[in-house]
């Protein structure tokens, strides 16, 4: 078969109702060329077409108007978590301030994650400052590689999500249960103070999970317990 009848031979198989959905996902197509679509559409108007141009500018339409109602369904559930998310955040911000000992600040913070972000699990890795000492050992690891990891993580100011390399020179074995991904966050304002261990639950990552909640929540732990070296 020659190339010339392979081309015959594919035009064939092009069905008017695969001009009309080509038409349809690419609209523009009409748009660019409207006087030809006028053209072509009114001289075949007598032989009773089975697609006109209205129908392709209908179901266009239709398709258009789905697509940006989705779009705003999206905008609309996107802005509701975020509300929830921000009045979780303002709760936490105005809880954390009102402890005044140290071991009930800690298992509040851990509490109420727990509660309110179930899809995350935090633990904590100090530097065992004077103001700390009342704390449990199990915040405190005797790993001298994490001196250097929190100094970094506090350099970088943002998560970090942890790979092969970091477990290693760090030696983070010890945080590692194979169930989920791991980030790290640093914590401290002023100077580094340790890092948070962000632990996914799950494997789904919903907006409870976003690096930028992840930041406000270090922030408002740092600026809880920073008040107690300061003291």
């Amino acid at each position: 078969m020659t190339l010339r009848d392979k081309n015959k031979e594919i035009k064939k198989q092009i069905t008017e109702e695969d001009v009309l959905h080509y038409l349809a996902e690419n609209p523009d197509v009409i748009k660019n060329n409207i006087d030809l679509f006028n053209k072509i559409f009114s001289l075949n108007q007598k032989n009773g077409n089975v697609i006109s141009f209205e129908d392709i500018r209908i179901k266009s339409l239709i398709k258009e108007n789905a697509k940006i109602k989705e779009k705003i369904k999206e905008i609309i559930e996107s802005a509701k978590d975020n509300k929830k998310i921000q009045e979780k955040l303002s709760k936490f911000s105005n809880e954390v301030i009102s402890f005044r000992k140290l071991n009930n600040l800690v298992n509040y913070i851990e509490t109420f994650i727990d509660k309110e972000f179930p899809s995350i699990k935090i633990e904590f890795s100090l530097i065992k400052f004077n103001g700390f000492i009342d704390l449990d050992e199990k915040y405190f690891s005797p790993n001298s590689d994490l001196v250097d990891l929190i100094n970094n993580t506090f350099i970088e100011k943002k998560p970090i999500l942890i790979t092969k390399k970091t477990i290693e020179k760090y030696s983070l074995k010890k945080y590692i249960d194979n169930k989920g991904s791991i980030v790290i966050c640093p914590l401290g304002i002023e100077y580094p103070i340790g890092v948070a261990f962000i632990k996914y639950k799950s494997e789904m990552m919903g907006l409870d999970l976003q690096f930028d909640l992840l930041n406000s929540l270090a922030e408002t732990i740092s600026y809880s317990l920073e008040q107690y070296i300061q003291k």
